[in-house]
């Protein structure tokens, strides 16, 4: 155990699991599952294996709830184990356990040194990979996924180096321009872009803005969400009076396609994540990562033969059905309590930000975030780990940019 995935290995773990996480939309096959798996849970017992040497923060309280969630997750794990009927219900469970497991992340990634460490050899690795390799064979919808950590650089890029500004500007208006269809990276790409370019005016802007910014991504998510459900208002049908108004003209495999950006995608998941819910009474407790939602737009495809769909583009009501109302709120408590200790309890600029782009992915995870164990959800939780840091949050911004300026060090 004392040689099983040592210290230096989780950086050349992260490099692969960022390789393996666009093989879905790579026409030729790095992995398979088998071996995708085995990298996935190697990462897992370094974090365990690691944790005691590196979790011994003085705020152990601001912990708890993540500790909590855990818990609950492994509850469910367990009662999961009971569950499938097949093989590929088996084959779920992992998928869906694999995906809840990455608030494990926390616990390494408190440490700014490993922080740095992990995405100074990320960049020096990553980015020509990419260049060299993927940019021809990708679809441009998944650049996000392959360029998780470019976003925590994309929210501080004015003070960045000139050649990384150059970088993370041109990966951003890559991300934004190459696929107007692929909302979700334009999105998060511009939430990024807004963050970073509120460092030039931040002198400038009262704090009550930004207070308000941040109180509304958890806020109004709540809020529609509870107008939906009601039949009061959909924002999603809102938009939708919008079809054939914005619609972009695309090539995808040499065909000319016309891509409507008003559709509405989202209510009938929302529909039937509660309406299945309630039909088999799995509300509080969650139906374990073994089973989905029961779907009657995808269940057709469903391999289990049951009419179900394990997984949904958008990434709460996936955590509400597997772990139910209490795994939910579990799991949000831990992005409120990061942002808060991020955007409150921080000296410097630069984690206050931080903590404002949390908060706004929690509100994006009710519009899409897929739940897998991929380097794009693996940066996130980065970037929540730094929030519970109290390391990150002590810095102020001159130790916090020379902390930055080290993490782009390519040289040793």
């Amino acid at each position: 155990w004392r040689t099983f995935v040592t210290q230096d290995d989780r950086q050349i773990l992260i490099l692969l699991i960022t390789f393996f996480s666009v093989d879905q939309w790579n026409p030729i096959q790095i992995g398979n599952t088998f071996v995708i798996w085995l990298f996935d849970l190697l990462t897992i017992c370094h974090i365990i294996k690691y944790k005691h040497k590196y979790f011994k923060p003085s705020n152990k309280r601001d912990y708890y709830i993540v500790s909590a969630y855990l818990i609950w997750f492994l509850f469910c794990v367990v009662r999961g184990l009971f569950v499938p009927e097949n093989y590929w219900e088996w084959k779920q469970l992992i998928l869906g356990s694999l995906s809840l497991s990455l608030p494990l992340f926390i616990y390494i990634f408190t440490n700014p040194n490993i922080v740095r460490k992990t995405l100074n050899f990320w960049l020096k690795y990553a980015i020509p990979a990419f260049f060299i390799f993927f940019i021809w064979v990708l679809g441009k919808d998944a650049y996000h996924f392959y360029f998780g950590p470019i976003f925590i650089l994309i929210c501080y890029f004015p003070i960045l180096p000139k050649k990384w500004v150059f970088l993370c500007i041109s990966l951003a208006l890559l991300m934004v321009f190459s696929d107007f269809g692929a909302r979700s990276q334009v999105l998060k790409t511009i939430a990024a872009l807004l963050i970073g370019t509120s460092l030039l005016f931040y002198k400038y802007i009262n704090n009550r803005v930004l207070q308000l910014s941040y109180w509304s991504c958890y806020i109004i998510p709540v809020v529609l969400l509870f107008l939906g459900y009601s039949g009061t208002f959909n924002i999603f049908q809102d938009m939708a009076q919008n079809e054939g108004k914005y619609v972009e003209i695309k090539i995808v495999n040499g065909e000319i396609r016309a891509e409507d950006l008003s559709v509405d995608t989202r209510t009938f998941i929302f529909e039937e994540v509660a309406t299945s819910a309630l039909r088999h009474n799995y509300l509080i407790w969650g139906r374990t990562p073994a089973r989905g939602n029961d779907s009657r737009v995808f269940g057709y495809a469903s391999e289990t033969g049951k009419n179900e769909r394990h997984s949904n583009e958008v990434c709460h009501p996936n955590v509400f059905t597997w772990l139910g109302i209490i795994g939910l709120l579990l799991y949000s408590f831990i992005y409120f309590q990061s942002s808060y200790l991020a955007f409150f309890k921080s000296r410097s600029i630069y984690m206050k930000l931080l903590g404002l782009f949390i908060a706004f992915r929690w509100a994006f995870g009710w519009i899409e975030d897929f739940n897998r164990f991929d380097i794009a959800n693996i940066s996130l939780w980065i970037l929540i780990a730094m929030g519970f840091s109290k390391q990150f949050r002590q810095m102020d911004n001159l130790r916090f940019k020379r902390w930055l300026y080290n993490t782009l060090s390519l040289k040793k």
